[in-house]
């Protein structure tokens, strides 16, 4: 593992680190489910009912106060706190006034994807064939450059076959010496024998470059893992701070291509949520109406070729609501939606999500227009680690 992780240091060098990063997220609908860091939205643009709201994450907080919550201890120990996602929103009517203020808070209850802290994600690259292949590499080639003689030429070697391990030279720019070396051993060796081929097809192999690949890949499919998000949200009403609206949620997402290799991506979203609001047929407010639904989903996900950043998403969906209260006229007791949702990559960190929901028994169609903005508060600080 020490190898492998020395493989990555001049690529990690060039990019920044991806746990410090709102991009380590795989989609934008993922960013919607759980935060990393931050996040301003602006939903419904076009709907009398608008709302401004911030997403953040007390472990982004502390990491920008102190940026030694990213390394080492404190990180391990600050999974609680990456987990937690806490919301305000301003809610504005037709004219941009002051309608309401809201609040959330979510927890992931289930976090397979943060494979930052996973011991199965270890075990993951552990397992991989061509990572076992370079680590086994790296293992028995010290013997055969360790028989070389004299000791300056082995010194000379040796320094030699650090830079190729390292990624900062590929396989056709070392010695021919150290190539003969790694080829006969390679043949020879029954667990990496595979490689002979490669280096001896491709003379631009690089270590680093190809070690980081194995990883990026591997990352990329864990992070399609399982992830449950319960949380609650509450609405004010605007002349008093007095609940208007609470909504009790769950959430659920995970990729249904796992290990597909394809170029686009298939998540599968499920989120229920019991809500109470005022009960306009009782005096005064209270929070005796209670309304269930639940709504399970497909995103498809598109994305670049060189970057594997998801450009586009689609979402289809269909969503159940139940009224467990009394009726009033002309309500109904269950209805039913389809909806459907593009999203649209503007720049690296903003989204456009527009959602289109259906009323089938009705025949009404509405739109809503959002913006996601996921910035990065702490690339100053990750600097620092480097």
């Amino acid at each position: 593992m020490i190898f492998f992780c020395l493989s990555l240091t001049a690529v990690a060098q060039k990019k920044p680190n991806p746990v410090l990063t709102a991009d380590s997220l795989a989609t934008g609908n993922y960013k919607d489910v759980l935060n990393s860091f931050f996040q301003l939205a602006f939903d419904q643009l076009a709907s009398p009912d608008k709302e401004i709201r911030f997403t953040g994450t007390p472990f982004a907080v502390m990491a920008k106060l102190d940026s030694t919550f990213l390394i080492d201890k404190k990180y391990v120990e600050s999974k609680a706190l990456r987990r937690l996602n806490y919301s305000f929103a301003l809610r504005l009517d037709t004219a941009y006034r002051f309608n309401g203020f809201s609040s959330g808070i979510k927890y992931a209850l289930i976090n397979k994807r943060d494979e930052t802290v996973s011991r199965a994600f270890l075990d993951m690259v552990l397992a991989d064939t061509l990572a076992k292949e370079l680590l086994a590499l790296n293992t028995v080639i010290g013997a055969s450059i360790s028989a070389i003689t004299p000791a300056e030429t082995q010194e000379k070697i040796a320094q030699e076959y650090d830079d190729f391990a390292t990624g900062k030279k590929d396989f056709g720019l070392i010695s021919q010496q150290l190539q003969d070396t790694i080829l006969a051993v390679v043949k020879r060796t029954e667990s990496i024998k595979n490689l002979a081929d490669i280096l001896a097809k491709n003379k631009a192999f690089n270590m680093a470059r190809t070690a980081d690949s194995v990883y990026q890949d591997l990352k990329a499919n864990f992070n399609k893992n399982a992830l449950l998000t319960i949380g609650v949200t509450d609405t004010t009403y605007k002349d008093q701070f007095v609940f208007s609206n609470v909504v009790l949620h769950a959430e659920f997402l995970k990729g249904v291509n796992k290990y597909a290799g394809n170029k686009n991506d298939l998540e599968f979203n499920a989120r229920a949520a019991l809500q109470l609001v005022d009960d306009t047929l009782n005096a005064g407010r209270d929070l005796k109406r209670a309304l269930f639904s639940v709504e399970p989903a497909f995103n498809l996900v598109f994305k670049t070729k060189t970057t594997q950043r998801s450009y586009l998403e689609l979402k289809f969906s269909t969503a159940y609501y139940r009224n467990f209260s009394t009726l009033y006229a002309g309500e109904e007791r269950d209805r039913f939606f389809l909806n459907g949702t593009i999203r649209v990559r503007i720049l690296n960190d903003i989204w456009v999500p527009v959602e289109i929901r259906y009323d089938p028994g009705n025949g009404n169609l509405l739109g809503f227009l959002n913006v996601r903005a996921n910035f990065r508060a702490l690339a100053g600080a990750a600097k620092l680690l480097y």
